[in-house]
């Protein structure tokens, strides 16, 4: 018995349940620069189906300290393929590379983001710091 008459509709909806269940994320070293991490969703087949890419700075460089070469993770990009949104791939992404800068001893990723990507950010764990920098905006009328 299904709840959803429409069979494209039923068809579409299990096909995406299939392929949310057979994604694997892994991290792609060979071919990355060091201090560059490069996070991959894939399908069985080997068809990428997300990516997130980031970066390692140094605190010292950003400072003008000497703190002991302490490094940070900066969040580049996360992208999902379109038919595959709102599925929790992104977010896999997001927690496999909390993960592993975590085992890394990288103590913080930081992300810029704006529209869409701030939501989903703090539904990630991500939180607004507000002694940061904004961006803001004087429009003449």
């Amino acid at each position: 018995m299904t709840y959803d008459l429409d069979r494209g509709r039923r068809d579409e909806r299990r096909l995406r349940e299939r392929l949310r269940d057979a994604v694997r994320i892994r991290r792609v070293t060979d071919g990355v620069p060091a201090g560059c991490w490069r996070l991959v969703a894939e399908l069985p087949d080997g068809e990428l189906v997300g990516e997130l890419r980031a970066h390692e700075r140094s605190l010292d460089l950003l400072y003008g300290e000497d703190l002991g070469d302490r490094r940070e993770v900066v969040l580049d990009g996360v992208v999902v393929a379109p038919r595959l949104r709102l599925l929790g791939i992104g977010r896999r992404l997001v927690t496999r590379l909390a993960a592993e800068t975590r085992r890394a001893g990288l103590p913080a990723v930081r992300a810029t983001a704006e529209f869409g990507g701030i939501q989903f950010l703090l539904a990630c764990g991500y939180r607004i710091e507000w002694n940061r920098p904004q961006a803001l905006r004087l429009e003449h009328h």
